[in-house]
């Protein structure tokens, strides 16, 4: 797949350059987007996004602070905030520079399927880095 045959309008982005609010809990971070796209309350949209978290057995992240989690859990509530918003598809431009070490990508990816949301994730990454990906069900775009 090329960066041409992305429809620009319809996704969200995950990157280093989107990167969750500091000052809010994981929980919060998520629950933001349902209270600002969905006009859901605070207490609603917060018992979906512990629920989500549940679901990866992340319950214990939810009300720590972006510098208390690691880069993984870092990326999983960066997906599930994505998985939250109403576009269609979800890229994830250069997972490297969020995660650190793409060792555990494929266990990342495989992990989300378990949240049940229909949505086309696809990877922005370099060449070289393509390795990583083998197996996963998202689409590599180089």
């Amino acid at each position: 797949m090329n960066r041409d045959d992305i429809d620009h309008k319809n996704y969200t982005l995950i990157s280093p350059e989107t990167p969750l609010i500091s000052n809010l809990s994981m929980i919060e971070n998520i629950a933001l987007i349902k209270e600002v796209h969905e006009f859901l309350s605070t207490q609603k949209a917060e018992k979906i996004a512990f629920e989500e978290l549940k679901r990866l057995s992340l319950e214990e992240i939810a009300e720590k602070r972006l510098i208390a989690c690691s880069p993984n859990e870092i990326l999983y509530v960066m997906i599930i905030r994505a998985l939250m918003m109403p576009q269609k598809s979800i890229l994830l431009q250069t997972p490297y520079a969020i995660v650190n070490n793409l060792g555990d990508i494929k266990t990342i990816l495989s992990n989300i399927t378990q949240l049940e949301h229909i949505k086309d994730i696809m990877i922005i990454d370099v060449i070289t880095n393509a390795h990583y990906y083998e197996g996963v069900t998202c689409s590599i775009v180089k």
